[in-house]
């Protein structure tokens, strides 16, 4: 028997969020975070596989987190992206998010 269950809760919640295309910024929103990753807003998805440095502006937080993670998936609305590993800040203010 197969679980849909995620391994991490999603917080639906729009957020800044900027990624470099090529040597443009790109600034989008999220859908949803949650502490494995994120889904970004935007018609400006970068490639399947992608590696890249993310800017997420968390509320808790006094500075955007650099977060780098994969791209897992793209549709035409935007693209999942996985992290990859995240400091103790970033894991408090993501749970921050679920808390109100």
């Amino acid at each position: 028997m197969t679980s849909n269950k995620r391994q991490f809760e999603r917080v639906t919640v729009q957020l800044v969020i900027r990624f470099a295309v090529g040597d443009e910024m790109v600034e989008a929103l999220t859908r949803d975070v949650s502490l494995g990753g994120v889904f970004i807003n935007t018609n400006r998805a970068l490639p399947y596989g992608t590696v890249a440095t993310f800017e997420l502006s968390l509320p808790a937080l006094p500075q955007p987190a650099k977060i780098e993670g994969t791209v897992r998936w793209s549709s035409g609305d935007g693209m999942g992206v996985q992290f990859h590993s995240l400091r103790a800040r970033e894991t408090w203010a993501i749970n921050q998010l679920s808390r109100g």
